[in-house]
């Protein structure tokens, strides 16, 4: 379920939906013209126009026959839909090689996602610099999710780090884990959990390229 920012109803969709409505909106972040047509994105995303049609039917807007959709309208519902209109602010938990590539991405500027912190317990770590974030102590977490109304954290720690840090970041107010560590977390009911597992995904791929030959 996702909620929009002017007071629509909650709008309901199928997972398989939202993963290829993410993929249109980064498909037409791409585009500098005004108008693309079911086909055309069916073409780049190697999936049916029909596809297509029915997943943008969802949305508030419709096409032009044989011109398509109006992109920066099309954007609009799609960042709408996303939240991306809003700002998120967000802290990344762990100042190892990944979470320093996590904080210094650009691309969150263009989603509505800031971030605002990076944490670390690696006393070698604490008062170093990632980009312009300064690496706070696990100590800080309060003051910070405070002071900037933060919902989302990101966890980019060893294994057997991740349920205690999980574990505190609930405890400190954060609604939503992201999670880069390769492990199994347990959240209370209500707290939402996205997993970035990249070794399942590296498997899969090589699982793939064993089967094509």
């Amino acid at each position: 379920m996702l909620k929009n920012h002017i007071g629509r109803k909650p709008l309901m969709f199928p997972k398989p939906t939202l993963e290829r409505l993410k993929l249109y909106y980064a498909l037409l972040l791409t585009e500098n013209k005004d108008y693309i047509s079911s086909d055309e994105i069916a073409k780049r995303l190697k999936i049916t126009p029909e596809q297509v049609r029915k997943d943008i039917s969802h949305l508030n807007i419709t096409g032009k026959p044989k011109v398509g959709y109006h992109i920066p309208s099309l954007l609009g519902e799609l960042s709408e839909l996303f939240g991306i209109s809003v700002t998120d602010n967000i802290i990344i938990v762990g100042a190892g090689g990944l979470g320093s590539a996590l904080a210094r991405y650009k691309g969150f500027e263009k989603i509505g996602v800031k971030v605002v912190a990076i944490f670390d317990n690696d006393s070698e770590k604490i008062g170093t610099f990632v980009g312009e974030l300064m690496v706070l102590p696990l100590s800080d977490l309060q003051r910070v999710v405070k002071r900037f109304k933060v919902r989302i954290a990101a966890i980019c720690v060893p294994e057997e780090s991740a349920q205690e840090v999980t574990d505190l970041l609930v405890e400190k107010g954060i609604k939503a884990i992201w999670n880069f560590a390769p492990a199994i977390l347990h959240v209370p009911s209500g707290i939402l959990l996205e997993n970035e597992d990249i070794t399942r995904g590296i498997l899969s791929i090589k699982h793939m390229l064993d089967k094509k030959g």
